[in-house]
Parts: structure tokens; C-alpha cells; sequence
């Protein structure tokens, strides 16, 4: 489903970067501005794509010059725009917990995982505000994999002269609830102020119903968090998401998140009590609420310290055996 899910949205970007063109363009110009925005697939993959599109009729070849939208892959993005525009991240988002098959127990399977784009010549820079983060708790779990230029690693494509950190979703702790049989409802992404450590109230919040923005991302590129704040004197303003669990299933999820801590996980968050306000936020009759620092806190913490990074999150799933325990 994740697989289709994410065919489907190369094939709209790729119909959208054409009709953004009054020129033909070739595969090599589509495969920039693909990394730009996020879909980090390689040039022969994007040609495979292009040419399946030329037998649909919706793309017409110009020979060397390139291709060209035509009037059928118009109305072809038109209608799936359409489709798509209304609750998008919310949808995706639950395709991706759904899709989480790690278990704390074995400490293998399938992580959502979030991309951080940046140059190469910022890396060891960039791993050191890891590993301060990581021993602060803000890194939901102590793995990474790092993707080098020009490699690539399932549907992720690295430029040259670039690099891709890739680091544990907080939406794989939403999928270790699902799996264990715990029903949620994923309902914003906002800030978090925190003073001498401590959680106060969410400043900011966005909800993920109705929206094709992820909400995070949003506070991330507007510089809004104060991460490295935090780090130095313990108060700051710090991303996190918002979702709410039936009462009955608030053993179970403290358990999980218990199990979690036990086998180096740093899950920093706050569970209420059922039917009482969480960080200032209502909570539904028959529920407890349930706050967790964000997965985006470290390319947050990397704008603030001045890198040029790019975020995209959650991205795709990932092998956690294929990820590396931070030194």
C-alpha cells in the first residue's frame, strides 16, 4: 500500500515539474527538482517512469530536447490533485505507522524514518549536534543511516556533493501501538515549551486533519523551535505531536513506551490522565492524551545552529538492522 501510495505521488510531482514548464525537459532537469522536493529516486528510475507515461498519452516526446505535459496528462494531474488535496498527511501518515512491523522484543523489522538532506562538507558538524542530542534525550531512538553522495538506498537518491541522515519517526511508536492492538487517533503536530526541562503547554498547534502541509515541517522551516536552547539551559520550545488512545489502553501504551526506554530508546513524553487536558489541549471523553517529541528535532536543532538542511518527514520505511547504533 505505502509502495503504491508513494508511486503515485512521483507520478503527480513528475506531471507537476512538466506543467511548470513552457518547454520541453529531460530526465536529468525532473530528477533535480524531484530531490528538492523530496523524492529522492534516481535518474533511470524517473526515465522508466517517463516512458510508461508516453504510452498513457499523458507526456509527448520531444527527442533530445525532452517531454512535454499533454492536454490529457493535464486533466490526469488535475483530477488527481483533486483527489489527493484534502487529508493527505493524515492518511499518509497512518499508511506508514500502519506499515511499522519493528518490535522492541526483537529489535528488528520495518522503522518510519525521517530524511535530512544536507552538504557533505557539514556532516561531522551535523553528528555532533546528534549526539548532543541524543545524550539531552531528544533523539526518539540512538540510530542513524547515513546515505553519501550519488548513493542510493530504497526510494532515496543522493546528489552529489550532498549527504542524507536518516533517523527514527515517532510515527513507529504510533505503529507499536497499532500492531499491539492499541486504536489512535493522530491529531496535531505543534511546540512544546519546555522550562528546567520540564513540559509546560503546547504553544503552537496544527492539526493534521484536512491538511496537505505536515505540520512540523512547517514550524521547522519557519525557525520557530529553540532546541539549542534547551540544550544549554534546559528551557526552549521543542516540536512535538499530539495524539489521543482509549483509557482503557493506557497500561499497555505506558508499557510499550516502558519497553521502549529499557532497550536505549529515548522516548521524552508525557501521558495524561484519562479525560484531563494535556498540555493545555482538551482531551476526548474516554481518552488519555499522549505528547512525543517530534522525530524532526535534529534537522530543527541543525537550522538553528546556521546549516543549510532540508527535511522531509516522515519519508519511508526502513530495515532498523540496516540502521547503525550512534558511538
Amino acid at each position: 500500500m505505502v509502495k503504491n501510495s508513494f508511486q503515485e505521488r512521483i507520478k503527480i510531482e513528475i506531471l507537476k515539474i512538466l506543467s511548470e514548464n513552457n518547454s520541453p525537459i529531460g530526465s536529468t532537469t525532473i530528477t533535480r527538482e524531484l530531490v528538492k522536493r523530496g523524492m529522492f529516486i534516481n535518474e533511470r528510475t524517473v526515465r522508466n517512469y517517463l516512458k510508461s507515461f508516453e504510452e498513457e498519452g499523458l507526456v509527448q516526446s520531444h527527442g533530445k530536447n525532452g517531454r512535454s505535459i499533454t492536454e490529457l496528462g493535464l486533466r490526469e494531474l488535475v483530477n488527481s490533485l483533486t483527489y489527493q488535496r484534502l487529508d493527505f498527511v493524515l492518511t499518509r501518515y497512518l499508511s506508514l505507522a500502519y506499515s511499522v512491523t519493528f518490535t522492541p522484543r526483537s529489535g528488528r523489522g520495518r522503522v518510519v524514518a525521517n530524511v535530512t538532506l544536507l552538504d557533505k562538507k557539514n556532516m561531522d558538524k551535523a553528528l555532533d549536534v546528534l549526539k548532543r542530542l541524543n545524550q539531552a534525550r531528544l533523539l526518539l531512538a540512538p540510530y542513524l543511516k547515513i546515505v553519501d553522495e550519488e548513493e542510493s538506498y530504497e526510494n532515496i537518491f543522493v546528489e552529489k556533493g550532498k549527504s542524507a541522515i536518516l533517523t527514527v519517526c515517532n510515527l513507529t511508536i504510533d505503529g507499536i501501538f497499532i500492531r499491539s492492538g492499541i486504536p489512535l487517533i493522530l491529531k496535531y503536530g505543534g511546540l512544546v515549551q519546555f522550562v528546567n526541562k520540564t513540559p509546560v503547554r503546547f504553544i503552537e498547534l496544527m492539526s493534521y486533519e484536512g491538511t496537505t502541509v505536515p505540520p512540523l515541517e512547517v514550524f521547522t522551516y519557519r525557525n520557530m523551535t529553540s532546541i539549542i536552547s534547551y540544550l544549554n539551559t534546559g528551557t526552549g520550545i521543542i516540536p512535538a505531536n499530539y495524539r489521543e488512545i482509549p483509557k482503557e489502553a493506557l497500561d499497555k501504551a505506558e508499557s510499550i513506551l516502558s519497553e521502549l526506554s529499557s532497550i536505549g530508546w529515548k522516548v521524552i513524553s508525557v501521558i495524561g490522565h484519562p479525560e484531563e487536558p494535556l498540555l493545555g489541549i482538551p482531551v476526548g471523553v474516554g481518552r488519555c492524551g499522549i505528547s512525543i517529541i517530534s522525530g524532526v528535532t535534529p534537522t530543527a536543532a541543525l537550522r538553528e545552529m546556521g546549516l543549510d538542511v532540508d527535511v522531509f518527514a516522515p519519508h519511508c520505511l526502513v530495515k532498523m538492522e540496516d540502521m547503525k547504533l550512534m558511538e
